[in-house]
């Protein structure tokens, strides 16, 4: 049974009806001279039963739940929900925190069912065995505090405090539940002593990250009042250097060199270095990274590992959850190193890395890449199309309820893509025909039942078919080892079915898909797939064994990174953007960044999640949404000038380059239709029309390169 409980909230207008209005929080934000005020209004939460044996006796516990929010997870401790978001402050400032809450209202006889932490998403795992902390279940205190507050953190140009509200508490020995129907949290903030307040250039800011935010508009500062006379203000200036750097092992000189020239001609600029170069450990690696990132003003924002581990290290973190060995690019993306192993740092930069051996392996994967961004299929209905891959794990005692969230998780990313006009096919299976109700007690509808495949080989076929005729992308939740996907089945040995060249993306949260390390140094399932044609361009997976709650929220927040609303904004009126330019290691890293809001008491599982999730391949491939339009150009040198006429309106953030026998001459991003360039201010006055050529890029269209007319 599953029921609605009300915290009778004295804000809310006599006629709301939870039940068909949501359960989820209501959050208004108020900025005012030194002071940022928070209220958020909890209706109720919904309990639904979810018996379990411990010891050989059988507890009835209550799982509860509220709409929107994360949860307070914490090994066989009570599993509460968790209302996570980043408040921006301003940077240089002293800050309090203060919580008022409304009078509780009291539920009693309810024990709660406790967090599991420990299991994951390795096909390898035994059953489950359940975690329950005996010993905290006989304690009479309430559990946990409402209020948690960590940070700050840097998030894009972003001073960030993350706020945790938990509504409920609980009281393990007397069984009862305290909720809390309002919660006001008020940041006094106080400018420290004279600095420079800078403006950071807002061509560098990626506007989904304020999707995150209760208060994403920018310049916190000015709103607050924390910009006094004594501080002075100024705007960065135009940021130097390449925004794009490929580290390579001389092996891969040549297919680096190729993968440069391609992301320079499309407007993306591209630097590449040996790694005979900058040094060859991993302490040279992070040094060079880093101190290019931080000579300010800088514009690196993506990093490219070409080449296997074996030849451009990766790190080994030994504090791993299950003893193994982490081994990970993560901290080649962080402005430092964590200082314990409950520290989690949160990405500066998007990594990447293209484990190839062989120069054949490298030229291969690079021309992939290029094919994808510079000639997309033409057939519209493949910007339609997405599979949705899923498991409905019910094991003992069999009772119709899933025990992860697999199903309901895809479910609910495909209900938003599929009112988006997106065609998202199902290939799910189960162990269970008579499946009945979500992990979290709702019913499963009748078409996801009737779209479960009961037979493996037929499940199989079914992914091996789609990636033969290629989809937007293959998306997939279950178990999982380093040889591919535990249900539905699609493993290596099924790569070689493969037909078509028409590439696919794939976002394989499970575990162990992406793993760079092999002891057998056969390729893992997210290598091969990179490497072979038809295949993925570039994908996103997990180096070792992950969490199930974590991977729900990182599968969502990968969608919500490109097509914004699966994930909700807070408060309700707050605009939600998509990525900026859909680059597959920003929509990583998005996902990343959302991690610690979804779930709190989890800090060490989420440094964990962090250091194994990776993208194979390259950080800046730039993810198709939909059937890319043409732009029309027209180029004509006209009395020393030239000029480039764009012949549809001018897109947001389209660049343009200019070349001149090879070299390149201007980059321009447009802000009009028409652009002219004074050729007689070149070194190369007067120039032979016949040698320049004029590319164009912009999201949502194809590449398009011209010659000049005179």
């Amino acid at each position: 049974m599953r029921e609605f409980n009300s915290l009778h909230p004295e804000r809310l207008l006599a006629a709301y009806d939870a039940e068909i209005h949501g359960e989820e929080p209501i959050v208004t934000v108020e900025e005012s001279e030194g002071r940022i005020t928070i209220q958020h209004t909890f209706p109720g939460f919904y309990l639904s039963d979810d018996e379990r044996d411990v010891e050989k006796e059988r507890i009835p516990f209550k799982q509860v739940t509220i709409a929107h929010t994360g949860f307070l997870g914490e090994s066989g401790k009570p599993l509460l929900p968790s209302f996570g978001r980043y408040v921006q402050i301003p940077f240089n400032c002293d800050y309090t925190v203060t919580v008022e809450k409304s009078e509780p209202v009291q539920f009693d006889d309810i024990t709660v069912t406790p967090a599991q932490t420990k299991i994951t998403d390795s096909e390898e795992d035994e059953e489950d065995i359940l975690e329950y902390d005996k010993e905290f279940y006989l304690k009479d205190q309430f559990y946990p505090g409402v209020v948690n507050v960590s940070g700050p953190f840097e998030i894009d140009g972003y001073n960030a405090l993350l706020l945790h509200v938990r509504p409920l508490q609980y009281n393990p020995a007397k069984k009862k539940v305290l909720g809390y129907s309002t919660v006001t949290i008020t940041i006094d903030v106080t400018p420290k002593d004279v600095y420079e307040y800078v403006l950071t250039d807002p061509a560098l800011e990626k506007e989904a990250y304020g999707n995150l935010f209760l208060n994403p508009k920018r310049r916190i500062e000015e709103r607050v009042g924390t910009v006094k006379d004594e501080v002075r203000v100024t705007f960065s200036a135009q940021p130097r250097g390449p925004e794009f750097l490929i580290i390579y092992h001389d092996t891969f000189k040549k297919a680096a060199e190729t993968l440069k020239e391609w992301k320079n001609v499309r407007g993306l600029s591209t630097e590449i270095v040996s790694l005979t170069e900058i040094g060859t450990t991993v302490d040279d690696i992070k040094a060079y990274i880093r101190k290019m990132r931080k000579s300010r003003p800088s514009r690196l924002r993506y990093v490219l590992l070409f080449g296997d581990v074996d030849m451009v290290p990766s790190e080994e973190i030994e504090e791993s959850l299950y003893g193994d060995i982490n081994i990970t690019d993560y901290y080649y993306s962080t402005q430092k190193d964590p200082n314990h192993k409950k520290q989690y740092m949160l990405p500066w930069i998007s990594v990447g890395r293209i484990p190839v051996e062989t120069v054949e392996e490298a030229m291969a994967v690079v021309e992939q890449i290029i094919a994808y961004e510079k000639n997309p299929p033409e057939n519209p209905d493949y910007y339609k199309k997405m599979v949705f891959a899923a498991y409905f794990q019910d094991r003992k005692p069999r009772d119709g309820r899933a025990d992860r969230g697999y199903m309901k998780t895809m479910e609910y990313v495909r209900e938003h893509m599929v009112t988006l006009g997106f065609d998202v096919e199902r290939v799910y299976m189960s162990n269970n025909p008579n499946m009945t109700k979500y992990h979290d007690g709702t019913p499963i509808p009748e078409e996801v039942k009737n779209a479960v495949i009961s037979d493996r080989k037929t499940a199989t076929d079914k992914l091996v078919s789609a990636t033969s005729q290629g989809c937007l992308i293959i998306a997939h939740r279950d178990h999982g080892k380093a040889t591919g996907w535990a249900h539905p089945p699609f493993k290596i040995q099924d790569l070689k079915d493969i037909t078509g060249e028409t590439p696919t993306l794939f976002y394989s949260i499970n575990c162990l898909t992406g793993r760079l390390d092999r002891k057998s140094r056969k390729d893992s399932f997210a290598e091969k797939l990179l490497k072979i044609k038809g295949g993925a361009p570039s994908l996103i997976a997990a180096t070792r064994k992950s969490y199930p709650w974590l991977n729900d929220h990182l599968m969502k927040a990968l969608f919500d990174a490109m097509w914004a609303g699966v994930l909700p904004t807070f408060p309700g009126s707050t605009a939600s953007y998509p990525m900026k330019c859909n680059r597959l290691g920003d929509i990583l890293n998005y996902a990343k960044i959302y991690l610690p809001t979804a779930k709190s008491g989890s800090d060490r599982e989420i440094k964990d999640h962090l250091e194994i999730y990776h993208v194979i391949g390259d950080p800046t491939l730039e993810l198709l949404k939909g059937n890319p339009a043409k732009m029309g150009m027209r180029a004509v040198v006209r009395e020393g000038n030239l000029d480039i006429m764009l012949l549809s309106p001018c897109p947001r953030n389209g660049v343009i380059t200019v070349w001149y026998e090879g070299e390149l001459l201007k980059r321009i991003e447009p802000s009009s239709t028409h652009v002219r360039l004074s050729l007689r201010d070149t070194a190369l006055w007067p120039v032979s029309s016949e040698k320049i050529s004029v590319c164009f890029w912009a999201p949502g269209y194809r590449f398009q390169q011209a010659g000049v007319a005179e």
